[in-house]
């Protein structure tokens, strides 16, 4: 009796810690309220408990209650954080997230600094993050300043982690984002101090306000799918040594880079942000060279601002750097230099073409793009290179619809070593051409690109990553019998679709590995012809 008469009082100061309230039915996206669905499992258990009696938990830091309960129970609290979601604390700190669709949202309190996360009193103690497979987002806040953190796991059906989802988890090491994820919010992993390494998939369009804010990575890569890099994005990344910025990122928001005290080397194609801005890169202290790209057409006060070691710019005409104290405090730059380039109206001469030069840079790079050959020669070899303005450039692109493309002279073409394409209608009706060999770097052909040669017979090219042939490239080519791609690993079906319709191709080479790939692609229905695919 007495032994049952101590077990009802136990019983009984359990049962006066802590309540915490179920959250109000919500579909995937609803924010929770304040008081939140929180079991342990003695409690589960309990058979006089009433349907909506608030449920009760430990309290964290208190190891003789903890004793007290069953010591085989490893379970420390669990509660639901979705609508289809639960969520389980065991005493080690691994806290696991299991169901399906999104997990809650969940608040931010400026004045307090919390946020209303049901596992909220027990952040200290969480070590771990499992995310079972078929959830597919990661609710605002939802480990938040969970301090002790330094393992996460996710699974392969995310595809969202919502504004400020990791903030402050200054433990976190290092974070293998699934492929499938397509938005990272605002301030997701902000003051991760101790991130090493984080990848962003391919698919994801925008990296938010403060999405890195202060993390510590050596290096980051910046997929080709992001258009926007949001202000302070990468604002205070100390340890970021270099950054490679895709011509797909449009605009680059203020302070997105600012005081990034490593930061020694910044990479933006000549042709790819329109925008710049306030106060971008202040701060950048290790920043040598930097080349503004000519597309940028705003450029916000202060993006170089205190850029001490800087010591080389370059810009283009369409921005005024003066007056808006884009170099304040670089004292190490003496003048900035101002990009110049050639005009379609009057192109560069390169032995038997003539080439316009856009965005070039003072390191060769720019886009070189044939626009008319020698209309009498029977062969022309496409160069590799341009020397314009005392600098090389690279030969990159053969205009479409090339001027004089009707040439009655030319039999013989050779494509030089740095072109990645050949336009539309490049060298059509060439009535002459026989040959055309080269093209180690081309990865695509133009519709109609070739259409008309009635005696062109060789088509060789020895480019490994030529991914696409265009409509009716070879159209009307009665002597072309083989097209040679024996090196290339890249066609897709959509690649080469209608590509030899109407031309006398009878057979396509490849190379001996993809044989059996490309006799499915190369089939009638998809290219527009019935052809053999050999070795």
């Amino acid at each position: 009796m007495k032994h049952l008469k101590l077990t009802s009082a136990l019983l009984a100061a359990v049962m006066c810690i802590t309540m915490v309230m179920a959250p109000v039915a919500a579909d995937e996206t609803e924010t929770p309220s304040e008081a939140q669905t929180t079991e342990t499992e003695e409690e589960n258990e309990s058979e006089d408990s009433e349907e909506n009696e608030p449920e009760i938990v430990e309290e964290p830091g208190e190891p003789e209650a903890e004793a007290k309960n069953d010591a085989l129970d490893a379970l420390l609290a669990k509660g639901k954080c979705g609508k289809k979601v639960k969520w389980t604390l065991d005493k080690k700190g691994t806290l696991k997230i299991t169901g399906k669709g999104a997990m809650y949202n969940y608040k931010f309190n400026q004045n307090s600094g919390s946020v209303n996360t049901p596992w909220r009193k027990y952040f200290a103690r969480i070590k771990k993050v499992v995310v079972s497979k078929k959830v597919t987002a990661i609710g605002s806040y939802a480990f938040f300043d969970c301090s002790s953190l330094v393992s996460v796991s996710l699974p392969k059906t995310l595809k969202s982690i919502r504004t400020g989802a990791f903030g402050y988890c200054k433990s976190l090491t290092r974070v293998s984002i699934p492929k499938k994820v397509k938005t990272i919010g605002a301030y997701a992993f902000d003051s991760c101090f101790g991130l090493t390494s984080v990848n962003i998939p391919k698919g994801v369009t925008a990296i938010n306000a403060g999405t890195f804010f202060g993390c510590g990575f050596k290096s980051i890569v910046i997929p080709n799918t992001v258009k926007s890099i949001g202000k302070q994005a990468f604002n205070n990344c100390d340890y970021l040594t270099s950054i490679s910025i895709p011509a797909s990122v449009k605009t680059i928001g203020d302070s997105a880079f600012a005081f990034c005290d490593s930061l020694a080397t910044v990479n933006i194609p000549l042709s790819g942000a329109s925008s710049i801005g306030e106060r971008a890169f202040d701060g950048c202290i290790a920043l040598k060279k930097i080349n503004i790209p000519l597309s940028v057409t705003k450029l916000g006060s202060f993006a170089f601002n205190n850029c001490t070691s800087l010591e080389e710019a370059w810009i283009g005409k369409k921005v005024d750097a003066a007056s808006t104290g884009t170099f304040n405090g670089c004292t190490k730059l003496n003048s900035v230099n101002r990009y110049d380039y050639s005009e379609p109206d009057d192109p560069v001469p390169a032995g038997d073409f003539f080439c316009t030069i856009t965005n070039p840079d003072i390191d060769g790079r720019g886009e070189v793009q044939v626009l008319a050959y020698n209309p009498d020669a029977e062969r022309l070899v496409v160069p590799n290179t341009v020397d314009w303005n005392g600098q090389t450039y690279r030969v990159t692109r053969l205009n479409g619809n090339i001027v004089l493309n009707q040439n009655t002279s030319l039999k013989s073409l050779v494509i030089g070593s740095n072109v990645v394409e050949i336009g539309n209608n490049a060298f059509a009706n060439c009535t002459e051409l026989v040959s055309v060999t080269g093209g180690a770097k081309l990865k695509k052909i133009g519709a109609r690109a070739f259409s008309n040669c009635p005696k062109l017979k060789v088509f060789s090219i020895s480019s490994k990553t030529l991914s696409k042939i265009g409509p009716y490239a070879f159209s009307g080519d009665k002597a072309l019998k083989a097209l040679q791609v024996k090196k290339t690993t890249k066609l897709t079906k959509s690649g080469v679709k209608k590509s030899l319709k109407g031309s006398s191709v009878k057979t396509v080479k490849v190379k001996k590995s993809k044989v059996k790939k490309y006799k499915k692609i190369f089939k009638k229905k998809n290219c527009g012809k019935k052809v053999k695919v050999k070795k």
